[in-house]
């Protein structure tokens, strides 16, 4: 592996045979569609006209599926199940668009936020990424058992511990703390500077502070470095899009067909510098680059942003073609972080559907045993 500590932009149009052979995953492409054609319904849909995630399709509601035990991996101590609750759509920043994260913010009272939660746990949905802010309150109040994981960064002043300190962190309850990977003081912002040794450094403080800990990118070569260098971490949160590419990154990419370019690919509220884009362009060719990493890694990962970000469930058969593609190609040890809002549908019920369908197997020290028929 890359042992350098500056980025190549030969990655980012590498890989392009192995995008080929595993197929659909991250793109609403003829693949999909022909998986729209060839797969069997949904599990437990049924006809409701113009409800669901697309215009006239179908709206499943939870099939029996829903009702077999959850599937869990284990990280340290603890068995945390296959699916776990992800924290954007929750907290209403969706990276989609504006408007979809003002409804999420009206929807989301804290009565049906604890409702959700409630919902989860019947589930066996045990588990919520960057949780701090919700979880401890939740647990207390209505004698819940979420486990909860939550993020923190190197600050860009000398000092490489977490900003409150790991050991103030640890005492909220958390089962890990994870680098974050975006914006400024993100694992990726210190990979483009060089300097991904301060990210050790902190991985260290955390260590000392009792609980799991990792690192979050959604760059392949940034888990390339660290790999190589063998960090002492527990798991990896590894993203399926090169989420927060720079403008200057995208510029490279596009400079043989600038006319190509998409018409926006940041928000000009997220900011961005030369280390950090804030930009929220997802194509097709990413995930495979960061599956080959997850598969190849003995650590297990925490894989997210499955559905760029809302991008891919607009039919219900993408979704479940890209749950089909990511349990396919990720190791039986690793979980999958996904956002779910539960309006319309029953997201929960109906992703620990897919979840057992594709990657129905709990795993406890390397021992295998089935969870449901």
């Amino acid at each position: 592996m890359n042992s350098q500590s500056k980025p190549s932009p030969a990655g980012e149009n590498s890989r392009r045979d192995f995008f080929q052979k595993i197929g659909t995953l991250a793109a609403a492409s003829s693949v999909v569609a022909n998986a729209s054609a060839q797969q069997q319904p949904v599990p437990g849909a049924a006809a409701q006209g113009r409800g669901g995630r697309g215009r006239g399709n179908v709206r499943p509601e939870p099939g029996p599926l829903s009702k077999e035990p959850m599937p869990t991996v284990r990280f340290g101590k603890y068995d945390v199940s296959r699916l776990i609750i992800g924290s954007n759509t929750l907290a209403g920043g969706t990276h989609l668009s504006r408007m979809i994260d003002l409804e999420l913010r009206a929807w989301n009272t804290p009565e049906r936020v604890t409702q959700q939660f409630k919902r989860c746990e019947e589930l066996g949905i045990n588990c919520m990424e960057d949780g701090a802010r919700r979880i401890p309150q939740y647990n207390a109040e209505n004698n819940g058992k979420l486990l909860f994981t939550t993020r923190n960064t190197a600050g860009l002043d000398e000092s490489i511990k977490p900003g409150r300190g790991a050991r103030e962190i640890a005492k909220g309850g958390c089962i890990a703390i994870h680098h974050g990977g975006a914006g400024d003081t993100g694992t990726d912002a210190w990979w483009r500077r060089g300097k991904l040794d301060r990210v050790r450094e902190w991985c260290k403080s955390v260590r000392d502070a009792g609980v799991l800990v990792a690192v979050t990118s959604h760059r392949p070569e940034v888990f390339d470095i660290i790999e190589s260098q063998d960090w002492d971490v527990d798991y990896y949160m590894t993203c399926l899009y090169k989420y927060g590419r720079t403008h200057a990154e995208w510029e490279r990419l596009f400079a043989a067909n600038p006319g190509l370019a998409p018409v926006q690919i940041g928000w000009p509220a997220e900011g961005g510098s030369d280390f950090y884009g804030g930009e929220v362009a997802f194509v097709r060719g990413d995930p495979p680059e960061m599956l080959k990493i997850v598969k190849q890694t003995k650590k297990p990962c925490f894989v997210y942003k499955l559905l760029a970000c809302g991008r891919l469930t607009e039919k219900q058969e993408w979704v479940e073609a890209v749950f089909k593609d990511v349990f396919a190609n990720i190791k039986s040890t690793d979980a999958v972080v996904v956002g779910m809002w539960d309006k319309h549908l029953d997201e929960a019920a109906i992703n620990k559907e897919y979840v057992i369908k594709y990657g129905g197997t709990s795993i406890k020290n390397g021992a295998t045993s089935p969870s449901a028929a």
